[in-house]
């Protein structure tokens, strides 16, 4: 199998690729330019109205411009037609400045013997930038190479003359396409959002100090006038406060006596009386005691007084014996 050189590519490449230019000629291969069709994976899609748009057509200037952002896919159709003769077999890649910004083909990399149609380059941003492709910009490269026979197995696929790019491709193409890079912008939108919510958390926090504290601060102040009102003014300050709590709804009321407290209290005053009754001299009757007085000086001077014990029976007194002697 032997390349088409420069000069094998100027002889044949006029019969096989519509609106063929001399200056698109690059040593042993052919630049291919950016079509009008093209299609960018996006966020717009999931939100998008179902009968929105999905393919974008590349016009004039300023709408000449296909922007493919970082971890997108991409659907890039050429401007050109190209015909692969039945003798040959085609080779297609991406210049080497888009390669350098992080732009990959991802599509296949041969084009079959047999081949007529505008060709369908899927590429995939895999930098760090946007990628900016304008329609007409010489981007692909194409190869011409000789097979050792002309082929009776030639390509006759659904592609076959293709113009546009079909729908049954972007089928599962229409949402968000994750990448590294993409999961890296999520955790800094993350990171962002948590950022965010700590700072106002922690003013908010500042805020229910500060109001607590103040808070605080007037409760100290209604306690410390309360405080001076009541060694003040007791009087004043207990009526006011009763009224307040009546008013609220609260009934005031003497507490009852603790009967275990009462029963000792009892028992102390009984003891101390006790004792009291106990040290003190008994009482004397004195009008008792003066009525035997004046009994005594009332009696004859030879009487006995009867409150006297008499003698024992059987026995005398001495003065009973001088009495009778004489």
């Amino acid at each position: 199998m032997a390349f088409w050189s420069g000069e094998e590519l100027a002889q044949h490449l006029p019969g096989l690729i519509d609106g063929f230019n001399v200056k698109n000629l690059d040593c042993a291969s052919y630049r291919l330019s950016v079509g009008d069709q093209v299609f960018a994976t996006s966020d717009k899609f999931s939100s998008s109205a179902p009968s929105a748009a999905l393919v974008s057509v590349l016009k004039d200037p300023p709408d000449n411009l296909l922007r493919i952002r970082p971890g997108q896919f991409a659907f890039l159709m050429t401007l050109e037609s190209v015909r692969v003769p039945n003798y040959a077999l085609a080779l297609i890649s991406i210049r080497a400045g888009y390669k350098f910004k992080g732009l990959i083909n991802v599509s296949g990399f041969h084009v079959d013997p047999g081949w007529d149609g505008k060709l369908l380059f899927s590429v995939y941003n895999a930098g760090p930038a946007d990628v900016i492709v304008e329609r007409g910009e010489p981007m692909f490269l194409i190869v011409y190479a000789d097979l050792d026979r002309d082929s009776a197995k030639t390509y006759n696929g659904a592609s076959q003359r293709q113009v546009d790019i079909k729908a049954s491709l972007l089928a599962n193409m229409t949402e968000q396409v994750f990448s590294p890079l993409m999961l890296q912008r999520h955790l800094a939108d993350l990171e962002k959002r948590t950022n965010d919510f700590a700072i106002k958390l922690d003013g908010t926090m500042s805020l229910i100090r500060a109001t607590l504290g103040a808070l605080i601060t007037v409760v100290g102040l209604i306690l410390t006038v309360l405080g001076l009102f009541a060694t003040l003014a007791p009087g004043w300050f207990g009526a006011t406060l009763a009224k307040t709590l009546e008013a609220a709804g609260y009934e005031i009321r003497q507490k009852a006596p603790d009967s275990s407290t009462e029963d000792s209290a009892k028992k102390q005053r009984t003891v101390e009386e006790l004792k009291n009754a106990g040290s003190a001299p008994a009482p004397m009757d004195t009008s008792t005691k003066g009525g035997e007085q004046r009994k005594l000086a009332s009696k004859p001077a030879g009487e006995k007084n009867s409150a006297e014990p008499t003698s024992a029976k059987g026995k005398s007194h001495p003065e009973d014996s001088a009495h009778k002697n004489q």
